[in-house]
């Protein structure tokens, strides 16, 4: 049995990536946003340039818990809409996103509009600028809050404390790009642009940091050219987020047959060390998933390494569904649009 791989652009996609990736370690990120396991499932959420990215319109949805066995567990459920209009060469795209933490109830609610451009390149190669503005607000509900003076009369007693639920609300910009092949996509995103106010003290300002993202991969298919015979594809993926004073590399491979696919994902620093001198890994995650031409649906669990353990966190869960459908009739003198990326 051979296999085929595509050596040139493995290789040219891998040179891209070094120069992004030197790129954003010299870029000043200026608080951290949730990251997903099965963001390849909802890509629109690393990068709005993902928006109608293919023929069909998609609607994605993901639920995240993180460190479930941790009280005040990081609860989130994102929900994206996108679709591609070839009259126009662009894309548009929806998305909500809901997060929680903490016992105090301490919630971020976000929607944004999303705009890319498409410019053709030749081969099969497609150039994707794009720009995403939104609306956000973060707020806490005091009420749920325990208090010094219920420490010591008992924390079912009211506080004293006569403290109102705020809320702060800002608007949020990003920007980003995205280069597609037959086999090979690479982007970079920018988020939190404008660097919004997410304080929730009147009197102090608290700037949120710019999260940068460098990310792509490439599909290898396996075929049996002896028996014309094709074994499902091999996927891999990275994705590269600084934010702040905090940066992690993500590592993926996937073996994507339909309608079954399994991933394993690497999270952290490959080459780093924490403070303590250990190896800088976050977790090891495991994806499921299965689907069809129009639907799917993935289940990733991620095992915590890192200093906190899994006997204290629990790892992490993640549940995607999705849903795609054709909204315009193709002519059959255009080629189909693919999208080499994984789905979960």
């Amino acid at each position: 049995m051979t296999f085929q791989l595509i050596y040139p652009r493995a290789m040219k996609a891998f040179n891209i990536i070094g120069l992004l990736t030197l790129t954003l370690w010299a870029h000043h990120a200026l608080a951290q946003d949730l990251r997903f396991t099965q963001s390849n499932a909802i890509p629109t959420i690393v990068n709005p340039a993902f928006a109608g990215s293919s023929d069909d319109a998609r609607v994605s949805s993901v639920y995240r818990n993180q460190w479930a066995s941790m009280p005040g567990s990081y609860v989130a459920m994102h929900v994206a809409h996108d679709w591609y209009n070839r009259n126009l060469n662009s894309g548009f795209g929806i998305l909500f996103s809901n997060e929680e933490a903490g016992a105090g109830g301490l919630s971020t609610t976000r929607i944004a509009g999303q705009f890319a451009y498409e410019v053709p390149l030749g081969n099969g190669w497609r150039l994707r600028p794009a720009l995403q503005a939104g609306l956000a607000s973060r707020s806490i509900q005091m009420q749920e809050l325990t208090f010094g003076d219920q420490l010591i009369r008992g924390p079912q007693v009211s506080s004293i404390e006569n403290r109102p639920s705020v809320a702060q609300h800002y608007f949020d910009f990003a920007a980003g790009m995205l280069v597609t092949g037959q086999y090979t996509w690479l982007g970079f995103s920018f988020d939190h642009l404008n660097n919004p106010n997410e304080s929730l003290n009147p009197v102090f300002i608290d700037p949120m940091d710019v999260k940068a993202s460098v990310h792509g991969g490439f599909r290898m298919p396996l075929i049996d050219y002896l028996h014309n015979k094709n074994h499902g594809d091999l996927v891999f993926a990275f994705n590269y987020m600084a934010q702040g004073t905090f940066d992690q590399m993500d590592l993926g491979v996937y073996y994507d047959t339909k309608p079954l696919s399994f991933g394993l994902w690497y999270q952290g620093l490959p080459f780093g060390h924490t403070i303590e001198g250990g190896a800088d890994v976050d977790a090891v995650s495991v994806i499921l998933g299965y689907g069809h031409d129009n639907w799917k649906v993935g289940y990733s669990y991620d095992m915590t390494l890192s200093t906190l353990g899994l006997a204290t966190t629990g790892g992490s869960h993640e549940i995607v569904l999705s849903y795609n459908w054709r909204t315009q009739q193709r002519s059959r003198a255009k080629s189909p649009r693919y999208l080499p990326c994984p789905v979960f």
